[in-house]
């Protein structure tokens, strides 16, 4: 596990590599790989340091144009990643000693948009587990946010996918 308290782009990488990931260099201006692999999961470390902000796809669906119904394929695109999310927040509540889930009316998504979401603090970061899809042509994702809780969102235009 990555220790909260070194949320930093080579901390991060050094973690990722040591846990089996699978490092590929998206970003020739960094001296860590920035997005990282390990069987069907992705993570990216984006941002700069000291602190950064790190992202787990765990679940993604990709949108088939072919479909008949695009939005009805959307919606349930989207249903099924909620139907994984109870799951998926059940295995962070367990695996991750300390997490705080977030106060009654408190924003823990620094303004992104999330279909569905849960948000906890601990110590002075964030972990948020949540269904989103960046744009109509991305894929349906169910992901981990790990970051400090003063950092802003990453606007990455899909940069990274």
């Amino acid at each position: 596990m990555i220790e909260l308290d070194e949320l930093t782009g080579p901390s991060t990488a050094s973690v990722l590599d040591a846990a089996g990931w699978t490092g590929e260099r998206r970003n020739p201006a960094k001296e860590w790989a920035t997005s990282w692999r390990r069987a069907d999961a992705h993570a990216w470390i984006q941002g700069e340091g000291p602190s950064v902000q790190v992202e787990f796809t765990v679940w993604h669906r990709e949108i088939a144009e072919e479909w008949p119904d695009a939005d009805t394929y959307i919606d349930a695109l989207h249903d099924a990643a909620a139907a994984q999310l109870p799951g998926l927040v059940a295995q962070l509540e367990a695996g991750v000693p300390g997490l705080q889930p977030a106060g009654v009316g408190e924003e823990l998504t620094d303004g992104a948009d999330y279909i569905d979401h849960s948000a906890w603090r601990i110590s002075d970061k964030v972990v948020l587990a949540g269904v989103k899809q960046d744009d109509t042509d991305t894929p349906v994702q169910l992901v981990v946010v790990v970051r400090d809780s003063a950092t802003d969102p990453v606007d990455d235009d899909g940069e990274w996918l």
